[in-house]
């Protein structure tokens, strides 16, 4: 009778262990599942950041090659090429979109063109966004051309914010027309709304 129960025991106590251990067992993988869907978040943040910082500095670099090749024009340093015939075209501030103009026989290199009914925030993903949405061309170059056969969306969108530059002096504010404030910023729409903005200053360093 003795043994008999503490056979039971015995096998009651295993049992219990087993459990006991499948518990562990499971914690772990679960824990282990948790760190690898983690990592694999923040990769792919850090992936789509990198992008971001890239297209976001890509449009301030833009904006200065324009102003450079303005100069080598004989235009004013901050004329916005649009046709052969009208060279009175410059930021007077507002949003903008700006691009590599690859087409063949392209007028300028540089493509810009004002958003005229501007909108940023969730709310605005599938409406005012739309118009600087971001696409990729047969040629995996970032395009706001979303419209073109084959070309793919992307959860991307950039703009340009032109401002005055100015200052207060005496409580008067100072405009200074040799310059102006540039604000370069991209949003992603992926496994959230995210953004990046890089500010900077375009001036006229002829003048200057």
């Amino acid at each position: 009778m003795y043994n008999k129960s503490f056979k039971n025991n015995l096998l009651a106590f295993g049992i219990v262990e087993i459990l006991i251990s499948i518990l562990i067992f499971s914690l772990g993988l679960a824990s282990i599942y948790l760190i690898i869907v983690s990592t694999l978040k923040l990769s792919d943040y850090n992936k789509n950041y990198i992008i971001a910082s890239n297209l976001a500095r890509e449009q301030l670099d833009l904006l200065r090659n324009l102003r450079d090749s303005n100069y080598n024009s004989v235009y004013k340093w901050n004329y916005i090429p649009n046709s052969a015939s009208d060279f009175t075209k410059v930021f007077t501030g507002g949003y903008y979109k700006i691009e590599n103009d690859f087409t063949p026989g392209a007028f300028y290199p540089i493509k810009i063109e004002a958003i005229t009914s501007f909108g940023e925030g969730e709310s605005e993903l599938n409406n005012k966004m739309q118009s600087y949405k971001l696409c990729m061309d047969s040629n995996n170059n970032y395009s706001y051309d979303c419209l073109t056969s084959g070309n793919k969306d992307t959860k991307f969108f950039k703009f340009i914010k032109v401002e005055k530059l100015q200052y207060k002096s005496g409580g008067i504010d100072i405009i200074i027309d040799d310059a102006f404030k540039v604000t370069s910023k991209v949003i992603w729409n992926i496994r959230g709304y995210n953004e990046i903005e890089i500010n900077t200053v375009i001036a006229d360093w002829k003048r200057l």
